[in-house]
């Protein structure tokens, strides 16, 4: 469904923004960011929550990335920051979307009276074919095509390595915890080009925290779906039991992530 405020029109599914008619030039990211905006409108939304979900891998130049993001949002919506009618931002704290969204459903227009009857049998019928494949896909006689995820190689962000082995074991385990945990419609492949989706691991690591980041992209659209961080303390005798509990929670947050997304 499109977004409509003013005179602009996002279509979140294509990331593409239009002014009346006319589609604008912007990045995707550019236009998904400003959609991340505008669904939550009823809050501010913190920087963190967005270098997380957009700049996961950037490190120390996910903030120069996100300033400029927004500021390539202002300049689309021909904003001002210091009388901003659409993006707010509130300091140390995020921004908000202040626009006032639009209603896109426009009523149908009056029909004849002689149409009404058959027009009414359409849509008894629509309602009822929908209503039977809702009830038939609940019931498990129709399905959706399965879904297939690579679980790509870990990357470490680290300038040097503290276990050569760690990435590795990691994916490993994420691996042998996904694969018992998979909701109903998907399933893990090993050759990520066969793959619809990509799950993709940041490693961080110093002797005092080891930092995961777990990305869940459609590659094929170009988005990301989802992304979480985890975090526990590094234990320098015995890495091993680590890795398990990271993979617990990496697999627990990707089945919640893959639900939503179903």
């Amino acid at each position: 469904m499109s977004l409509r405020f003013d005179h602009f029109r996002l279509d979140p599914a294509a990331l593409q923004i239009f002014r009346e008619d006319v589609q604008l030039d912007a990045p995707p990211q550019v236009v998904e960011v400003l959609c991340h905006l505008i669904q939550n409108a009823d809050r501010v939304v913190p920087r963190q929550e967005l270098l997380d979900r957009f700049w996961p891998r950037a490190g120390t130049g996910g903030d120069a990335a996100l300033n400029t993001c927004i500021r390539r949002i202002r300049t689309l919506l021909e904003d001002d920051a210091d009388a901003p009618r659409y993006i707010q931002t509130r300091p140390r704290a995020g921004y908000r979307f202040v626009g006032a969204l639009i209603d896109g459903v426009q009523p149908p227009p009056p029909a004849r009276r002689r149409l009404f009857r058959p027009v009414l049998a359409v849509g008894l019928t629509a309602a009822l074919a929908v209503g039977g494949a809702a009830w038939a896909w609940a019931s498990g006689l129709l399905s959706r095509p399965e879904q297939r995820i690579a679980i790509e190689p870990a990357q470490g962000l680290c300038e040097y390595v503290l276990f050569p082995h760690f990435n590795a074991g990691l994916r490993e385990s994420l691996l042998a915890q996904v694969s018992h945990s998979l909701p109903a419609g998907y399933s893990v492949v090993s050759d990520s080009q066969h793959a619809e989706l990509h799950a993709r691991v940041s490693v961080r690591q110093t002797a005092q925290q080891t930092v995961v980041v777990l990305t869940l992209l459609d590659e094929g659209a170009g988005r990301l779906l989802w992304s979480g961080e985890f975090s526990e303390a590094t234990d320098m005798e015995n890495y091993v039991p680590l890795q398990r509990s990271l993979a617990k929670r990496m697999a627990a947050g990707l089945t919640q992530a893959l639900d939503r997304h179903s």
